[in-house]
């Protein structure tokens, strides 16, 4: 074979082995185009996959509402239809809910509430990204207090008061506000504790610090609120008195803890004024909260948010949510026809035959056929070529 003869041969070799190369690469790049997993339909993108934490009391477990999760152990009376994971479920978020009813500060940050159960903090890590809180409410001793104020009628006495009292706000009230001195010098100091913790336990996460939801009315009815605990379920049992008192306070513990998520960096999520109209007080049907009930498995949901309400706090965080993840939108110029434009000059998209792949798999799959079919000619043709020389 002459030295011309062994050139053409050898060039047909490396054109045949580049044609191989990029029918490989197309392959490769076909296979990645059909093993990437897309988002469940509805989930945004850009959460997608997210690890997110969900802590705090009883107003984040869900208290009183079906089915429950038994997590972390069945006396946190966690419910599998809390917003976390209405949340985690809407944007395809991968949750670890450590919400326990009856939380306190200290139960987040520093103590175990329960046997075997550690800090809530104990679930963050470097690699969390999204964490929602409720708490505050139990270092008041709301739940507590509002059980106190419990009366016999609209204009009182108090039934469980000791000492006897006509109503809470002379029982709280009397020469200096009580309760807003606790939250001023207690409440507000084991909020800023704990949400340093928790910004040290998650340098990465976007935190969103929840309100309480308004558990009595801004505005009593004409006709008041006022139903009688011992004779009616989920009833109103406080005087006149004691709901602007209690309303005021709620008031103030909410003002607490929008400061110190402020001061802390994270982000607060309002619900006390977005829920008023829907206290307990508040006409059949319309109640975020629910009343109280005197029964002993019905009690410790009383004045605890019921289905709408926990529809109203998975409302509320998705705003907030939505505002710190925006999805990404890509910009599309249009193309149009310079000579005619218009909506009847854009010629439609040819419809696939339903095979179940989408476009992308099917151009590809074709451009790969259609590179190996005329390349391998063509490299039979060369090594011919060069044989006969």
């Amino acid at each position: 074979m002459t030295s011309h003869s062994t050139s053409r041969h050898t060039r047909a070799r490396i054109i045949s082995a580049a044609i191989i190369t990029l029918g490989l690469a197309a392959g490769s790049m076909l296979t990645a185009s059909v093993s990437t997993a897309a988002p469940a339909p509805g989930v945004p993108e850009v959460t997608a996959g997210l690890d997110y934490v969900a802590l705090g009391d009883s107003y984040s477990a869900g208290l009183g509402l079906e089915p429950g999760t038994a997590l972390p152990i069945p006396e946190c009376g966690q419910s599998a239809v809390n917003f976390p994971h209405q949340l985690a479920t809407a944007y395809g978020l991968s949750l670890t809910d450590v919400s326990c009813s009856g939380a306190t500060t200290d139960d987040v940050s520093v103590t175990s509430q329960y046997a075997g159960v550690g800090p809530q903090i104990e679930a963050l890590s470097a690699d969390t990204d999204i964490v929602t809180i409720t708490i505050g409410g139990n270092d008041l001793g709301f739940q507590e207090i509002a059980g106190s104020c419990i009366a016999v009628g609209p204009d009182g006495p108090l039934v469980f008061a000791n000492p006897p009292a006509q109503n809470c706000a002379s029982l709280y009230n009397a020469q200096v506000d009580l309760l807003a001195a606790r939250i001023a010098t207690q409440v507000a100091p084991d909020l800023a504790i704990t949400y340093a913790a928790i910004a040290a336990a998650a340098p990465n996460a976007t935190v969103f610090v929840v309100g309480y939801p308004g558990l009595f009315p801004d505005t009593i009815p004409e006709g008041g609120c006022f139903t009688d605990a011992f004779t009616t379920p989920n009833s109103f049992p406080f005087t006149t008195i004691d709901t602007a008192y209690l309303r005021a306070t709620e008031q103030k513990l909410d003002a607490a803890i929008q400061a110190s998520a402020a001061n802390a960096g994270f982000t607060y999520v309002p619900t006390f004024a977005g829920s008023a109209g829907h206290s307990a007080c508040a006409s059949a049907g319309t109640p975020y909260i629910n009343g109280v009930t005197l029964s002993e498995s019905a009690f410790a949901s009383s004045l605890h948010p019921n289905t709408l309400g926990e529809t109203f706090l998975t409302d509320s965080v998705s705003l907030a949510l939505d505002a710190a993840f925006p999805a990404v939108v890509p910009t599309v110029t249009p193309t149009t026809d310079p000579v005619a434009s218009g909506p009847a000059a854009v010629a439609p998209k040819p419809a696939l035959a339903n095979t179940g792949l989408d476009a992308g798999p099917l151009t590809g799959g074709l451009a790969l056929a259609l590179l190996l079919l005329v390349g391998g000619g063509f490299a039979v043709r060369a090594r011919r070529t060069a044989a006969s020389r």
